[in-house]
C-alpha cells in the first residue's frame, strides 16, 4: 500500500475500513445502501471530500476530489484514524458504542424500572411495560383505549422539507406509456375506418399499434432509469434515520 497515496471506491463498509486501516485518504462514490453513510463519516472526519453520488459524478468532481485527498491535513486525518483503529479493541468499542446510544430514558417503564416500556398512558404522561398495562387493565384502572404504542425513537419520514416517493417517476412514465399506447391504437383504428381497402385498414391499425408500443417502451425505459435515481436520492438521505449527527 506504500505505492498508493489514496483510494477511490463505492463506499462499502469493508472497503472503507480497509482503506482507513491502511491510513489512506478516501474518495467515496456511493450508489446504494450504507455507502452514503460511510461517505458522510469520511467527510466529517476530514479523511476525504464529500461523497460524490455515482449518478452525478463528473470529471471535474473527480479532479477536485483527487486534489482534496492529496492535502497534508487530509493525509493526517486518515493516519489519525488508522492509528486509532490499530490501537483499539473493536469488539469492546462496538459494545460500548451500542450501549452509549441507547435511549434509556425512553426504554424504562415509569412504574417498574426493570421492565421495558411498551405503552404510553397519554392521560398521565406515563410510559409503562406490558406487564404493568395488563395489571392496570385487569384491575380496571384504565381502559384499553387509553393505551398507545410507545416508540423509543421517532423515525423521520420527511427530509429536505419534502416527501420523496421513490416510484413517482416510474408511475408517471407508466401512465404516459398507457396513454400513448391507447391513443395511437385509437388513431390507427379511426384511420382504418376511413380507408377504402382492407390492406390500408390493416396498415393503419398495425402502424398505430407499432407507434404506441414504441412510445410505451420508451416511456417505461425512462421510468426505470428515473426509479434508480429516485432510489439513490432516498438512500442518500437514509443516514439521517440512524446518524443523529448528519
Amino acid at each position: 500500500m506504500k505505492l498508493v497515496s489514496a483510494v477511490c471506491h463505492h463506499g462499502g463498509a469493508g472497503t472503507t475500513a480497509a482503506g482507513l486501516r491502511a491510513g489512506k485518504p478516501t474518495i467515496i462514490v456511493p450508489f446504494f445502501g450504507d455507502q452514503f453513510f460511510w461517505g458522510n463519516v469520511i467527510e466529517k472526519n476530514g479523511a476525504g471530500p464529500a461523497a460524490i453520488p455515482g449518478k452525478v459524478l463528473t470529471t471535474e468532481d473527480l479532479v477536485r476530489a483527487f486534489e482534496f485527498v492529496h492535502r497534508s491535513e487530509t493525509k493526517q486525518a486518515a493516519e489519525r484514524i488508522r492509528n486509532a483503529m490499530l490501537n483499539e479493541n473493536g469488539c469492546d468499542e462496538a459494545i460500548r458504542a451500542f450501549h452509549s446510544h441507547l435511549p434509556l430514558s425512553k426504554m424504562h417503564s415509569h412504574l417498574e424500572s426493570t421492565d421495558a416500556a411498551c405503552y404510553l398512558l397519554t392521560d398521565y404522561n406515563l410510559q409503562i411495560s406490558r406487564r404493568v398495562a395488563r395489571v392496570l387493565l385487569i384491575g380496571k384502572r384504565i381502559e384499553q383505549s387509553q393505551l398507545t404504542v410507545h416508540p423509543t425513537r421517532e423515525w423521520l419520514t420527511v427530509y429536505d422539507n419534502r416527501i420523496h416517493i421513490p416510484f413517482h417517476g416510474l408511475v408517471k412514465h407508466s401512465q404516459k406509456a398507457a396513454v400513448d399506447l391507447v391513443s395511437d391504437i385509437v388513431t390507427g383504428v379511426q384511420q382504418a375506418i376511413h380507408s377504402d381497402t382492407w390492406q390500408a385498414r390493416s396498415y393503419n391499425i398495425a402502424e398505430g399499434l407499432v407507434k404506441g408500443l414504441g412510445k410505451s417502451i420508451g416511456h417505461l425505459c425512462v421510468g426505470s432509469v428515473s426509479l434508480f435515481g429516485e432510489l439513490t436520492d432516498v438512500l442518500d438521505a437514509a443516514p439521517s434515520f440512524y446518524d443523529p449527527y448528519k
